[in-house]
């Protein structure tokens, strides 16, 4: 009998960007996950996201989700803010792969400088609210028909967690 495998997390590479955009499409499907239509080019993600803040977990040496962050604004007083993305692959849902995905982003967003970190999900993505909220992310607030998705006005729920002081 062979152990479960457990997961890993580690940085993520560019030889993981074919399924780090596999994992991206299948939440861009659930139409809950992200305005984004379409996967955006592997180039666009690499050119958003901050180097030393983008994370994979791995089970059973596949790549099962995916975690990144972009800086909010190029203004210096904004340096240690940061928008936070996460992703699972669904067939993996409810493993609690999300949960340590979670908080190894938040983990190494601190200890690289970051002091804010905030992220936009759907109030109809319970999951993510859930898990963003057991790793300590607080509500600011609603943010009501902030966007269009397949032309429908779409709310988000805006949460940050702050570096302890």
């Amino acid at each position: 009998m062979s152990l479960p495998t457990l997961p890993t997390i580690r940085p993520m590479t560019t030889t993981d960007m074919e399924q780090v955009r596999r994992i991206y499409a299948l939440g861009i499907a659930t139409r809950n996950a992200t305005f984004e239509t379409e996967v955006p080019a592997a180039e666009a993600l690499h050119a958003k996201w901050i180097p030393a803040q983008r994370w994979v977990v791995e089970l059973d040496g596949a790549v099962a989700g995916w975690a990144a962050m972009t800086p909010i604004s190029a203004r210096e007083c904004y340096r240690g803010v940061g928008e936070t993305s996460i992703y699972v692959d669904t067939a993996l849902a409810g493993r609690g792969l999300g949960r340590q995905l979670l908080a190894h982003q938040v983990e190494a967003a601190f200890a690289g400088g970051f002091w804010t970190l905030q992220t936009s999900i759907f109030p109809e993505n319970e999951a993510s609210l859930a898990l963003h909220r057991k790793v300590g992310f607080r509500d600011v607030g609603r943010r009501e028909r902030i966007a269009q998705l397949d032309g429908i006005w779409r709310d988000t729920i805006l949460l940050e967690l702050r570096a302890p002081q």
